[in-house]
């Protein structure tokens, strides 16, 4: 007797279904600056001298503002920030420097600062090169600034009071 091997392939064949998910994500330009721990006012007191001969002195310097700032660019553009006087006369005879230390917590890309610039009526840089970042919010984080008032030429001080703004802008 003769078998007859039969072999009998089955095939199977699996059938799959693949599925695409579509995202669309949009980050938008963002640029925003405050002051902390607040817009407050504080006083630089310049003193008369208490013996003659002696040098008037500027009491005080203000080391307790703290500049914060969000920001998202567009692709290989970054972002600048400018302080000038908006309101108000420096005293003849004195100047208002500003001292702005390097950027302390957040991430991305802070930029750099300046190390100090004399304040006017004009816009002044005094940090450049901000990309993508943030700096954290609040006292001590992002760059802490310093008002200093200077006597530049003690032939042009005068008794008197005056008020300043400085306004700081993010471009």
């Amino acid at each position: 007797m003769k078998f007859i091997k039969l072999i009998v392939f089955f095939f199977f064949q699996t059938v799959c279904f693949g599925q695409t998910a579509s995202l669309s994500a949009t980050v938008t330009e963002v640029a925003y600056i405050s002051l902390a721990p607040d817009n407050s006012v504080f006083n630089l007191v310049v003193t008369s001298p208490t013996i003659a001969g002696e040098s008037i002195r500027v009491v005080g310097s203000n080391t307790s503002k703290w500049i914060n700032f969000t920001s998202a660019v567009p692709f290989s553009l970054t972002r600048t920030i400018y302080a000038q006087i908006t309101s108000g006369s420096i005293p003849s005879g004195m100047a208002l420097k500003l001292t702005i230390s390097p950027a302390s917590g957040g991430a991305g890309v802070l930029g750099s600062s300046v190390s100090s610039v004399n304040l006017s009526t004009s816009p002044q840089v005094i940090i450049s090169n901000i990309g993508g970042a943030y700096t954290g919010q609040g006292s001590g984080y992002g760059y802490n600034i310093k008002f200093e008032l200077v006597i530049s030429d003690y032939s042009l001080l005068r008794e008197g009071n005056t008020n300043l703004s400085i306004t700081f802008t993010i471009t």
